[in-house]
């Protein structure tokens, strides 16, 4: 750090020492009642600041404020019927898939005449583990076995 940063640093300190005073010794003087001698333009912002922090707010929150914002959050939180978007999913996978098996049916000889061997042969087993996966999820959560998970 050279001298100037160093120099700055130390005036940056010692500005906030002479605000953390200015502002503590405002609070004191607004606690014990205390008039101000001088309108200092700072003093006079935080023995304003002091008197709004000692003074209760004019509007009290109603008793049961905390229960109605969790009645509310509750209410916001609980999921939506999501059973047409996942029909609709479920129909757009179907044509997905079937519209692959006509395109791979009428243009796979071709399309496949220039792919080695190998990339098929990862490729189907790659779909292999994705399904064994997914078989596996489905199972699971078809025979109710998610308490398993939880309990871990």
């Amino acid at each position: 750090m050279n001298i100037r940063n160093k120099d700055r640093q130390n005036e940056t300190e010692k500005l906030d020492e002479r605000e953390w005073q200015a502002q503590e010794q405002a609070l004191r003087d607004e606690r014990l009642g205390i008039a101000t001698s001088g309108v200092d333009a700072p003093d006079a912002n935080y023995r304003t600041i002091a008197r709004a922090l000692r003074e209760p707010p004019a509007d009290a929150l109603p008793q049961d404020f905390a229960q109605r914002v969790a009645r509310m959050a509750a209410t916001r939180a609980a999921p939506a019927d999501a059973r047409l978007e996942l029909t609709l999913l479920n129909l757009l996978g179907i044509v997905l898939a079937g519209s692959g098996m006509v395109v791979l049916a009428m243009y796979g000889r071709e399309a496949f005449a220039g792919v080695d061997a190998r990339i098929v042969q990862w490729g189907a087993a790659l779909a292999a583990c994705v399904a064994l996966s997914w078989s596996f999820d489905w199972m699971r959560r078809r025979f109710g076995r998610d308490d398993d998970l939880h309990h871990a």
